[in-house]
């Protein structure tokens, strides 16, 4: 059996890409075949790709050696069969079987970047002569009183302004490309750009004091859109290492299950940003789905009275949705080791 599209496209959370983004998990994927009575994986192994079942049958055996049986024509096989790492299962094929092994890093590189990159969808803006009226203000003060930088310690605050960079740039300069490496931060100083899609459309416009390019460096992804300058400007730069240290890190909170379930006041809520399908078999207990690709048009209707925890499971897509989120101004945790406290749905 060859590897092709139409073949990656049958399984969560690949089916919802599209066709570059399969191009590139496909480079990382492998077809494996297995003869009956293969142990395929052991219980409590930390593999570093995620299987699939293309054909045949499997028989899933936990600790209390309870069997799930899986076939090929069940809704089931769509998902992963190494849901958790490491594994809280034994997987057995009980046929010859057909299996569709993906590098889970690289592909939970690739959802990162494809998800984050779509939440701007809704935010398109029309007529681009919107932009020449900006005015530029006081791009400090500006950024100084977004929600996100409120929560950043005032000695790395200092620390900002002594290594951020000045770059001059040109009307209709490309600031940052599709598809290209992240490499830094940036804040608009003077001028005023606009941030578009493959295909053309307007998705935000940025003014003096806006900052974009972060995503990519959470990530660890390639640049989910172009941003190109509307008019001559100023950028303020800051190396990704610099970023992560600075701004990231500050903020990056944690909170472990049993923490979790301490609580008594109700003040915590439970965020899944993976796709519906991918939770749709297991899942945090009392957790919503909100998928990355949605959480940016879903923030302004979040209770600011409430802690969100983001669950970990989603990998790099986590790590964005709690950037996203105390970017936003609301209280963040990400929740460690969350595959191990999954229920069945």
């Amino acid at each position: 059996m060859n590897l092709s599209h139409e073949l990656l496209a049958r399984f969560s959370p690949f089916n919802t890409l599209a066709y570059e983004y399969l191009s590139k998990v496909i480079e990382k994927a492998t077809i494996k075949e297995y003869t009956k009575g293969t142990i395929i994986f052991k219980r409590g192994r930390d593999l570093s790709e995620s299987l699939y079942l293309v054909d045949g049958n499997i028989d899933l055996i936990d600790s209390q050696f309870a069997v799930t049986s899986i076939t090929s024509e069940d809704e089931s096989h769509k998902v992963r069969l190494n849901s958790t790492s490491p594994t809280k299962v034994s997987a057995v094929a009980k046929s010859d079987v057909v299996i569709l092994s993906v590098e889970s890093d690289f592909s939970d590189l690739v959802l990162a970047w494809s998800e984050s990159g779509s939440e701007h969808a809704d935010e398109q803006v029309g007529d681009e002569s919107e932009f020449e009226s900006a005015e530029e203000g006081d791009w400090m003060s500006s950024l100084l009183q977004s929600p996100f930088f409120n929560k950043i310690p005032p000695g790395n605050i200092r620390q900002l302004f002594l290594r951020f960079k000045t770059q001059k740039v040109a009307a209709d300069e490309a600031i940052i490309k599709e598809g290209e490496r992240g490499e830094f931060f940036y804040v608009l100083e003077a001028g005023s750009a606009k941030v578009v899609d493959k295909q053309g459309h307007i998705l935000a416009a940025l003014r003096p004091g806006d900052y974009f390019g972060e995503e990519a460096l959470v990530g660890d992804t390639t640049r989910n859109a172009t941003v190109q300058m509307l008019t001559p400007g100023k950028l303020m730069c800051l190396e990704k290492s610099d970023f992560l240290t600075l701004l990231q890190e500050p903020v990056r909170r944690f909170i472990t299950y049993d923490e979790l379930i301490a609580d008594t006041q109700n003040r915590y809520q439970i965020i899944d940003v993976r796709l519906p399908l991918e939770r749709r078999f297991q899942s945090v207990p009392q957790s919503r789905n909100i998928p990355l690709s949605q959480l940016r048009k879903n923030l302004p209707s979040l209770d600011a009275s409430q802690v969100y925890v983001v669950t970990d499971d989603a990998g790099r897509r986590a790590d964005v949705a709690a950037q996203l989120l105390n970017q936003a101004g609301y209280e963040t945790l990400i929740l460690q080791e969350a595959s191990l406290h999954q229920a069945a749905n």
